[in-house]
């Protein structure tokens, strides 16, 4: 899917129906935040570790929004690239979630990670996608074209810096979901799971400890490397544990924090024994 800019600073409305489909409207309207790429930096201790931030500077951020075109995906489930194709452009999450995954040759998909506002999409491998990237629902992301992306790179050994800080935060993050997928069971990756989104106050309000999924069930059951109905079973075995109340299903709430973190660690017993055919 390709979209044609004639400027600079434009805003493209992206229905889902088709690429034809596209209506301009002024950039201001938008009411965009800057382009951001949000990561710990390099500094900080293992007592005092850093904390997630933006780190482009106003003047980067200010560039980067004049030679990007944002585009506006009203709905879920659109493709934003796929898979082998040649990578044309880079992606700024500016709003919402993207998904990147890959299908196995027997068709099962693997989400590989969701993305959010001021990650990173796109990097190409050997000039081409390595993943697919789709929306999770309603988004606003910042298109970059490589080509001047790699360019200002070229010029501005700083810029490269920020990029190294933020490839080697999502590298270390790859990480930490191989041991999720390796080394817990699937009550443990769906406590795990939940625990992310716990960091995201536009999905988690702690007054209410009410927890938004911006993901359907599909997604998760794919992100955690297991069958839907299996996922449903998990979610089930943590109600009954009194960790979490399913309201409905893109909502819950958040019964035992502590409890939750424990499942996380393998630590919490369970009264009633688990079913001995859920995967793990």
């Amino acid at each position: 899917m390709n979209f044609n800019a004639s400027r600079s600073g434009t805003t493209f409305e992206q229905s889902g129906e088709a690429p034809s489909s596209l209506s301009l409207r002024n950039n201001k309207n938008a009411r965009a935040r800057w382009p951001e790429l949000r990561a710990r930096t390099f500094d900080g201790s293992l007592e005092r570790p850093g904390q997630i931030e933006n780190l482009l500077s106003r003047d980067q951020q200010e560039r980067l929004q004049r030679l990007a075109t944002l585009i506006e995906y009203k709905r879920g489930g659109t493709t934003i690239y796929s898979e082998g194709e040649d990578a044309q452009f880079l992606y700024f999450v500016e709003k919402g979630i993207v998904r990147t995954c890959r299908c196995a040759e027997n068709g099962h998909r693997q989400i590989l990670a969701f993305r959010g506002p001021g990650d990173l999409l796109g990097l190409p491998d050997s000039g081409r996608y390595a993943n697919s990237a789709e929306t999770a629902g309603p988004s606003r992301i910042y298109r970059m074209p490589w080509q001047r992306m790699h360019q200002m790179l070229a010029s501005e050994p700083h810029l490269q810096q920020i990029f190294l800080e933020k490839v080697a935060f999502d590298f270390r993050q790859a990480q930490a979901r191989i041991m999720v997928l390796g080394q817990q069971n699937i009550y443990q990756r769906l406590a795990s799971f939940i625990l992310e989104f716990l960091y995201h106050s536009e999905y988690f309000d702690p007054k209410t400890s009410r927890l938004k999924l911006p993901v359907n069930r599909f997604d998760i059951a794919d992100y955690l490397g297991t069958a839907p109905e299996s996922a449903a079973r998990a979610f089930a075995r943590l109600e009954a544990e009194g960790l979490v109340k399913r309201v409905t299903s893109r909502a819950v709430d958040i019964l035992d924090l502590d409890g939750l973190i424990e499942m996380q660690r393998g630590r919490r017993r369970s009264h009633n024994r688990a079913p001995a055919n859920v995967d793990a």
